[in-house]
C-alpha cells in the first residue's frame, strides 16, 4: 500500500511539471517521438519486406521456357526428367495462353497495350516449385543442366535479386537502429536538460526534503515518473506518426502497385508497438535519472 501511494505522488508531482513547463516538455517530446518514429519506421519496412520474402520464397519456383513447336512427347520426358530432381516439389505446364493471363494479373499495365492470343509473345513453360527448405547449390546444378537440355529455350531463377533486396532490408534495419542510437541519445540529454531546468526552479525545495531525511529515490522519482512518461507519450506519439505514413504509403500504391503494396501491407505487430512505447518510457527515465545528478549537489 506504501508503495502504491508513492507511485501515485511520483505521478501527481511528474503531471504537475508537465503542466507547468509545457513548452520544455513539448520539445523533449518532440525528439522523443522523432527518435522512435525514425526505429520504427525502420521495423516497418524491414517487418513487410522480410514477410513478402518469406510468402516469395514458398512460392519460389524456376521457369524453364521451352522452344517453339516442340513436341507433346518431349513435354511430358521433360517434366518427368524434372520431377525426380530431389530439389523440385512439382512441375507445372503452363501454356502461352496461361502465361500471358499470369503476366497480365501481375502486370495490369501490359494488358493496355492490347497484346491478345494471337499476338502472344510468351512461349510454353514448365513451372518448377522447388522444395523447401531451398538448396541453392543443388538448385544452381538444376538450372545449369536444365539450359543444356534439348527443347529447352531459356531458364529463369532470379535468386541474385532476392538476395538483393534480403540484404537491403538489413542495411534498413541496421541504419534504423544507428539514427535511433544518436537520436535516443540526444532525446537523453534533451530531457535530461529539461529535468536540470526544472530542478533549478525547485532547488529550496529538493534541500529541504534531502534536510528534512527524504532519500534521494523519493526526491529524484517524480523525474524518472515524469521523463517515462514523456517517453511513452512519445511512443504513442511515433506510432500515430508511423499509422499516418502507413494510410499514405497504402493510398498512393493503389491496388497496382505491387512493390509499394508490399511495403505496406502490414501496420507495426503489437511486439514492434510495444517495443516503441518501451523504448520511449526508458529513454525518458534514463533522461530523467541523469536531469538531477547527485542529490547532494542541490542540497548545497
Amino acid at each position: 500500500m506504501t508503495l502504491l501511494r508513492t507511485l501515485i505522488y511520483y505521478l501527481q508531482e511528474a503531471f504537475l511539471d508537465l503542466r507547468r513547463h509545457k513548452a520544455l516538455y513539448g520539445f523533449a517530446w518532440f525528439v522523443v517521438t522523432l527518435s522512435l518514429f525514425v526505429l520504427g519506421f525502420s521495423q516497418y519496412l524491414t517487418g513487410n519486406v522480410n514477410a513478402m520474402l518469406r510468402t516469395w520464397g514458398r512460392d519460389l519456383e524456376v521457369r524453364v521456357f521451352l522452344d517453339d513447336g516442340v513436341s507433346p512427347e518431349r513435354v511430358t520426358e521433360l517434366t518427368r526428367l524434372f520431377e525426380k530432381d530431389p530439389s523440385v516439389a512439382s512441375v507445372v505446364y503452363v501454356s502461352p495462353q496461361e502465361g500471358l493471363k499470369v503476366l497480365e494479373r501481375i502486370a495490369p499495365a501490359f494488358k493496355a497495350t492490347g497484346a491478345g492470343e494471337a499476338d502472344n509473345p510468351l512461349p510454353a513453360s514448365l513451372a518448377l516449385r522447388l522444395k523447401l527448405p531451398l538448396n541453392l547449390d543443388r538448385v544452381t546444378r538444376l538450372v545449369a543442366s536444365a539450359g543444356q537440355m534439348p527443347g529447352v529455350a531459356q531458364v529463369l531463377f532470379d535468386w541474385d535479386w532476392v538476395e538483393s533486396l534480403r540484404t537491403y532490408s538489413r542495411f534498413v534495419s541496421l541504419l534504423g537502429w544507428v539514427l535511433f542510437g544518436a537520436l535516443g541519445v540526444a532525446a537523453v540529454f534533451t530531457v535530461a536538460a529539461i529535468c536540470r531546468i526544472i530542478a533549478l526552479n525547485r532547488r529550496e525545495e529538493i534541500a529541504i526534503l534531502h534536510f528534512v531525511g527524504a532519500t534521494g529515490a523519493s526526491i529524484r522519482g517524480p523525474f524518472v515518473v515524469g521523463g517515462m512518461a514523456l517517453g511513452a507519450l512519445g511512443g504513442v506519439g511515433a506510432l500515430l506518426l508511423l499509422l499516418i505514413v502507413h494510410l499514405l504509403i497504402g493510398h498512393v500504391a493503389g491496388p497496382n502497385a505491387l512493390l509499394l503494396g508490399w511495403v505496406s501491407h502490414a501496420f507495426l505487430g503489437v511486439g514492434g508497438q510495444a517495443l516503441l512505447v518501451g523504448a520511449g518510457a526508458l529513454l525518458g527515465a534514463a533522461g530523467g535519472m541523469a536531469g538531477l545528478g547527485s542529490i547532494e549537489h542541490w542540497a548545497q
